[in-house]
């Protein structure tokens, strides 16, 4: 939210303004979430109420909060409250007021499927420009305002999902979005149960256009049951076919390539990484839309090229032992389910089976039975051989269409999520394909993921949940006026820079750092809306920088020449930070230049000053607290008097990594940068010692075999090791090429197989290592080994282990190599 007065928010949703000057830039119904200068909205749930939660949010940073004015609140001394009759209604008010005030063209987008994922394309297509879209999939009565006020500036054009699941609902949301132009994906039969019929669903989800002046226009799917209702709207109706055709062409490894043209004559190509229909569908609709907002065909190609859709978005991982896996558990209806049979079985190798793991779809009321048993129909038409089911009676109706359109069939009910795993481990074979559909909220996504670890020979697990826990702690260590800046440097330290990027969002994160350009292009190219500062920009990157809204964090006087010269006579304006040089000597001005240096930027016209930073060169250790603040603060705390006293005094001012906000609250500033306090990891023991934070990261492998040494035997390279007496060697494929640092041989490491310490042995190899299994007789090939980190109720500090390598834990973690497989574990 752009920083608005609190007597203004008042004034929209009618309520008495409290005492003060106080203004808010964001918007939060979850008090974890709530940042500095929060409005937190004291929502009741199904299972708690907001107002229990006044408290955190207070001493998490909110600036006030929207209460009921009927609620007992025990209020402190210093709460702002705004009381109204009705918490959301409030919010709904200030969303409607926002969108007038904040927002200009908007794109509404509805539909019973694809709405994220068209959505998510048209924020990839305009991530340079202004342009604000909804996070994650904001799109309910609560999730829509939150949307419409997630954005920290005002947005020339913003693209907007409006979902419903009752009758009556569109008309608020309507209200709300108050569209421009409009997108509706498609028909289909979810909450069949509460409209009845297919016609009472479309006409409830085209309530969203109905207001859209003539000079709009709406993109809607070639569907008769819609041919009625389209002719009583006064804007244009276009399907996206009519604007530019979008064909796919040659299949690559996980991915297709695509023609885009307009009949023009001239056609462009591009690669996007999934060969899902119905996705390679929505992505048409979105390149549609995008060129009906005036993106020419080049800029399309060049922004949707190596595309890739986010997780549980039609997933597909391949196996070593060429076992395909196919996540679509984010939505389950009837036209989905069909698409992701299809896809799943146009991609499946011919020498393999092919695999349904269901949970079954839900709302469908009358209908329910009819549509299951369809399913079990659909699936033995595309070959598949084998169910597996999970969910309630209407899943019977699936077996039993399945059993009779193929006798030969396996169909099978499992009785929770652990047991899809332990049913498929001992069935597939090498070139079967695994299809996971069913409802966001089943439990299958975490299935797909955990088969995809028990499969592959290599696997960081990324565990979300603990990532946000640990942002929060943050937030509230550093108090709630802080901002944070995930630093997602060296590729988000060797997890997944695009992936873990695209988590920011709904993990409370509106500032986000890379070391280069390129990363930020990158991330933008998914979608990502918040902030990105570039801690490393290069002389010629001042075009991309600005084109992709990127904030340089300019380290020399040399780049505000070449900068400025770029973007002389384009109209653009490039908002940049200066880095100062307090004692680290690595990069920034010198103290003494700071002030000049700011006056050249203001100078140029087309660079904005808005921030100043500096790096600690040893925050933590604490031998070297007395540099720390009496060299490096004091002299950052002089440069920043000195230039709010030549006139820069609307600057955000940051210093502290992880260490240092950890140890050092003076360095606080405006805004902290966590870089591996994110993943749990400490760089010191003195930062250990100062807070606790959750471990989100572990590294697994697996026995691959087991070899049996007589005494005197050798294993390995340069036969460095002989056996003292009989031993069983455990062969692990993991090596000094996927990230394992060579020298932990002969260091007295142990990694845990299935929790348990197992000493290494030998020379670790470049693909694998050796470990000595001998008071472990029970262990058989197959075992998991947890090399480091937290994994399956199991710890091995990481710490620990870079420790034992002469390394440090941020080492092992950025030498990750490639095949490992990154596993994210949603919250």
């Amino acid at each position: 939210m752009i920083p608005t007065r609190l007597d203004a928010i008042a004034a929209a949703i009618g309520a008495p303004a409290p005492a003060g000057k106080a203004r808010v830039a964001q918007v939060c119904v979850d008090s974890r979430r709530v940042g500095p200068d929060a409005l937190f909205v004291a929502l009741p749930g199904r299972h708690t109420d907001g107002h229990r939660f006044l408290g955190e949010a207070f001493r998490n940073g909110a600036a006030a909060a929207i209460v009921a004015a009927a609620a007992a609140i025990e209020a402190e001394p210093g709460w702002r409250l705004l009381k109204v009759a009705e918490p959301l209604a409030a919010l709904q008010r200030l969303a409607r007021w926002y969108r007038r005030t904040a927002l200009g063209q908007v794109v509404a987008i509805t539909g019973s499927n694809g709405k994220t994922v068209v959505k998510d394309a048209l924020a990839t297509l305009f991530a340079g420009r202004n342009a604000l879209a909804s996070p994650g999939s904001f799109n309910s009565q609560v999730g829509l305002p939150l949307a419409v006020l997630s954005g920290s500036r005002t947005a020339e054009l913003a693209f907007l999902e409006a979902g419903i699941s009752e009758p009556g609902e569109m008309a608020l949301l309507a209200d709300i979005a108050a569209p421009d132009f409009g997108i509706l994906t498609n028909i289909g039969m979810a909450h069949l149960a509460a409209f009845g019929s297919r016609e009472a669903i479309a006409a409830e989800k085209l309530r969203l256009f109905a207001d859209i002046p003539p000079t709009g226009w709406l993109l809607a799917p070639d569907d008769p049951i819609l041919d009625p209702l389209l002719g009583r709207l006064e804007c244009r109706v276009q399907r996206p076919a009519e604007i530019l055709s979008f064909t796919p062409g040659e299949a690559v490894e996980d991915g297709q390539s695509v023609d885009i043209s307009n009949g023009s004559g001239k056609t462009f190509t591009f690669r996007v990484n999934t060969r899902s229909p119905h996705l390679l569908a929505d992505l048409h609709i979105a390149a549609a839309a995008a060129h009906r907002l005036g993106l020419g065909l080049g800029d399309i190609a060049a922004a949707l090229d190596g595309y890739a859709p986010r997780p549980t978005r039609m997933e597909f991982r391949s196996s070593p032992e060429r076992v395909r896996i196919v996540n679509d558990a984010s939505s389950a209806d009837p036209v989905s389910v069909h698409a992701a049979l299809r896809a799943a079985a146009l991609g499946a190798a011919e020498s393999g089976r092919k695999i349904f793991v269901f949970a079954g779809m839900r709302e469908l009321g009358a209908e329910a039975r009819r549509a299951h048993a369809q399913v079990g129909t659909d699936a033995a038409q595309y070959g598949f051989s084998h169910l597996l089911l999970l969910g309630g009676e209407a899943l019977d109706a699936t077996a039993a269409a399945f059993r009779a359109a193929r006798p030969d069939g396996e169909a099978v009910t499992v009785g929770g999520v652990p047991a899809i795993k332990d049913h498929l481990l001992p069935l597939l074979r090498p070139g079967d394909t695994v299809l996971f559909k069913g409802p966001r909220d089943s439990g299958l996504a975490r299935a797909a993921r955990e088969l995809s670890g028990s499969i592959a020979q290599r696997c960081l697990w990324l565990e979300l949940s603990a990532i946000a826990g640990n942002i929060a702690r943050f937030q509230r260590h550093c108090g709630g006026r802080v901002k944070i800046m995930a630093m997602l440097k060296a590729l988000a330290y060797g997890t997944d820079l695009v992936q873990l990027a695209a988590w920011m969002a709904e993990l409370g994160i509106h500032h986000i750092g890379v070391s280069s350009t390129g990363e930020g292009m990158a991330v933008r190219k998914v979608g990502v809306t918040q902030d990105i500062y570039v801690v490393l920009p290069d002389r010629d990157d001042a075009d991309n920088l600005a084109r992709h809204r990127l904030t340089p964090i300019l380290y020399s006087a040399e780049l505000v020449a070449p900068f400025a010269a770029t973007l002389a006579g384009s109209g653009r304006v490039l908002d940049v930070h200066l880095m100062v040089n307090t004692g680290m000597n690595h990069l920034g001005v010198e103290p003494e230049e700071a002030v000049g240096v700011a006056r050249a930027i203001a100078a140029t016209g087309t660079l904005r000053l808005t921030g100043l930073a500096t790096h600690f060169a040893a925050a933590d250790d604490p031998a070297a607290d007395e540099f720390t603040r009496g060299k490096q603060i004091a002299t950052f705390d002089r440069v920043i008097a000195e230039l709010r006293a030549a006139g820069f005094a609307e600057l955000t001012v940051h210093a502290a990594n992880t260490a240092a906000a950890v140890r050092f609250p003076e360095a606080h500033y405006d805004m902290v940068r966590i870089g591996i306090g994110l993943y749990g990891v400490y760089g010191s023991a003195a930062v250990r010692e100062a807070m606790a934070l959750e471990l989100a990261v572990g590294v697994t492998s697996r026995i691959a075999s087991i070899r049996t040494l007589r005494a005197g035997e050798a294993v390995g390279y340069n036969l460095t090791f002989r056996a003292p007496r009989p031993m069983r060697i455990g062969i692990v494929p993991f090596g000094y090429d996927d990230g394992l640092p060579w020298g932990l041989a002969g260091s007295g490491y142990h990694a845990l197989v299935d929790g348990r310490p197992a000493p290494i042995v030998g020379r670790i190899c470049m693909d694998q290592l050796q470990l000595d299994l001998s008071a472990l007789p029970e262990v058989e090939s197959g075992a998991e080994v947890l090399l480091y980190g937290a994994h399956g109720g199991y710890q091995l500090r990481p710490e620990e282990v870079a420790a034992k390598a002469g390394s440090i834990p941020h080492e092992l973690l950025v030498r990750l190599g490639k095949r490992v497989e990154r596993i994210y574990i949603e919250p």
